[in-house]
């Protein structure tokens, strides 16, 4: 609805000025309280082409447009600037537009883009701590707000089998006399812990771990089939904790298969370019670089040129991760065949690649965005970097590195190695929300209902949490902020939601626009409802879901406002009440939509 009224303002000056339409649409932006609805500076502009004072020209303007449309009851210049007041007439048309949308309200037109976001690409050798989480959550949230813009998703995980940690991991289990016990991904951590200490302290331990890795990345033998099926197994465990957030996969792509697959083509496709320079002499004498200089953005390195292939042929990670994303952006000849990995609750099959099994048509992607650590900053630069010297310029900038920081509680800090995540894993702080969340509960209800409701809760709880906070900001984890009830958090958004599912329900009448006029907190409301679309496509521009939080608390606010202000069900007539009972089923359908973005469920009653 915005969009239509800025086309319209935007009309309406471009007629009276005799300027371009276009010009003047990056003008017109939402005001500030206090001045109009919608504003424009296009005095500024048009000052310039005729080197006259702005404020002369908004007069002129302001004079020339009364009485040119319906959709503004008043239209007024402040010095420079044009502000525009909304009609009832356009307040009600603001109300039908979020009410015939419903579901959709707020979402995008289809377009012809496919992004490909990678998340959380964790070991699979342990279960999942918090830093993991955020992870998660912010890929998951990234890619419903991408999804609902009108982008096709393609959400990824990368399992990285052949990584050293694996190889340790299967050392133990096949060493070790402990037996699985409990959630996989939990004991096989575990596990880890005490490998690593061993693989540390005993050289002969240390030297058949790299044997068995080095059997993995072979492939084609029963130590390699044994690696694939502990991360298999430990990725399904992972999952389990997946699931319990509502957070699902289209495809996992395992090392193991890229090795065995793309990666010898990557190798001789780079070795065939001028983005790599083979080296003939020095230190990294018969080695692919990439040669970087001090302007790369990294200040002075003592050592700016980055290894991609290692003169045994091997390559460094950057240099895997350059050719996986030549896979991503469609570049490679050889494709991935996929079978089932495992069937999710929200009914969608995941898929890994694997030897064998049939083609699919996952990857060749317009965009490809990764969700890694802040500390990754550089290489994935690099990568970037030598797309561009491939002459890749479209894709490298469609290669988005979507970072975030650390987030921990107040008393821990988390190492994989050390076994510190113990306690803290994403599966205790959901745990612990439960439990918290049921001692709050004084619906009566049944025991199998309140764990229902505590998990609905609880996850919102987290979630909200992490994803309020930009994502380049630390994040320290705190209960007593996650569920307050009274403000900034998930469960108090829900319970605004529960208030207005609640209010519908006390009474048979329908919502319906009918009432004539509008009070000044039901177009506070109402206004705040319609600018729904613009964070929506501001989160999705940005890759930045901390948007949405913001929007939906301030709209939990408005509605509090109207609530207290403007009597639903016993308001002074039939036709205001209809009305008011549509500005409180409206107010669901955003909230309901905003929740859905960051992957949080609204319950009926709370």
């Amino acid at each position: 609805m915005l969009d239509k009224l800025r086309d319209e303002i935007a009309t309406l000056i471009a007629k009276a000025a005799g300027a371009d339409k276009q010009n003047l649409l990056p003008t017109i932006e939402v005001s500030r309280e206090g001045f109009g609805d919608l504003s424009s500076k296009a005095a500024f502009i048009l000052a310039k082409e005729k080197k006259e004072n702005p404020a002369k020209i908004a007069a002129e303007l302001v004079a020339k447009l009364q009485g040119k449309s319906n959709s503004f009851s008043k239209i007024e210049a402040a010095g420079p600037y044009i502000n525009f007041h909304f009609s009832d007439e356009t307040y009600s048309k603001i109300l039908k537009d979020v009410l015939s949308g419903k579901a959709k309200y707020g979402s995008g037109k289809k377009k012809k883009k496919k992004v490909l976001i990678e998340f959380p690409s964790v070991n699979p050798n342990k279960p999942w701590h918090i830093g993991h989480l955020r992870n998660a959550i912010l890929g998951d949230s990234v890619s419903r707000i991408l999804e609902f813009d009108g982008n096709t998703v393609e959400k990824m995980d990368y399992i990285d089998d052949l990584g050293l940690q694996v190889a340790q991991s299967l050392w133990g289990t096949i060493n070790l006399d402990s037996k699985p016990d409990g959630k996989f991904d939990n004991w096989l951590g575990g596990q880890y812990v005490e490998v690593s200490k061993r693989f540390e302290e005993d050289p002969k331990i240390a030297e058949d771990v790299r044997e068995l890795l080095k059997k993995m990345e072979e492939g084609d033998n029963e130590i390699a089939e044994k690696g694939r099926k502990l991360a298999e197994d430990c990725v399904k465990a992972q999952y389990q904790t997946s699931f319990n957030f509502g957070i699902y996969h289209d495809v996992l792509v395992f090392e193991s298969d890229i090795m065995h697959t793309v990666f010898h083509e990557g190798v001789d496709y780079l070795k065939h370019t001028d983005a790599v320079v083979l080296e003939k002499e020095g230190k990294n004498k018969g080695c692919w670089v990439v040669k970087l200089t001090e302007d790369f953005g990294f200040g002075k390195l003592e050592n700016p040129d980055k290894i991609l292939i290692r003169s045994d042929g091997t390559a460094v990670y950057t240099g895997k991760d350059v050719i996986f994303h030549l896979w991503k952006f469609g570049k490679l000849k050889k494709k991935f065949k996929y079978q089932v990995f495992i069937k999710q609750p929200n009914g969608v099959t995941a898929y890994e690649t694997s030897g064998k099994g049939k083609s699919m048509s996952f990857g060749s992607a317009d965009e490809a965005i990764n969700v890694i650590g802040v500390e990754q900053k550089y290489p994935q630069k690099v990568i970037g970097e030598v797309f561009k010297r491939l002459g890749f310029d479209e894709e490298a900038e469609n290669l988005k590195h979507l970072s975030y920081e650390h987030v921990g509680l107040p008393e821990a800090k988390f190492s994989g190695r050390k076994g510190t995540w113990v306690g803290y894993t994403a599966d205790n702080l959901l745990e612990e929300a439960q439990e918290r969340v049921v001692d709050k509960i004084k619906l009566d209800v049944s025991a199998s209902e309140k764990k229902k409701i505590s998990l609905t809760v609880g996850a919102a709880a987290i979630k909200f949490t992490f994803l309020r906070t930009n994502s380049d900001k630390r994040i320290t984890f705190k209960w007593e902020d996650a569920l307050n009830m009274e403000g900034d958090s998930g469960p108090y958004i829900q319970y605004a939601y529960v208030r207005t599912r609640g209010i519908l329900r006390k009474t048979k009448e329908k919502p319906a626009v009918s009432s004539a006029t509008f009070a000044k907190e039901e177009k506070l409301l109402l206004k705040k409802l319609a600018s729904f679309r613009d964070v929506v496509e501001r989160a999705s521009r940005e890759l930045a879901p901390h948007h949405i939080p913001q929007f939906l608390l301030d709209a939990a606010g408005d509605f509090a406002k109207f609530y207290g202000a403007c009597p639903v069900i016993k308001a002074e007539d039939k036709k205001v009440m209809k009305t008011r009972l549509a500005i409180v089923q409206a107010t669901g359908i955003v909230l309901n939509n905003g929740l859905n973005l960051l992957g949080i469920d609204c319950p009926e009653q709370m």
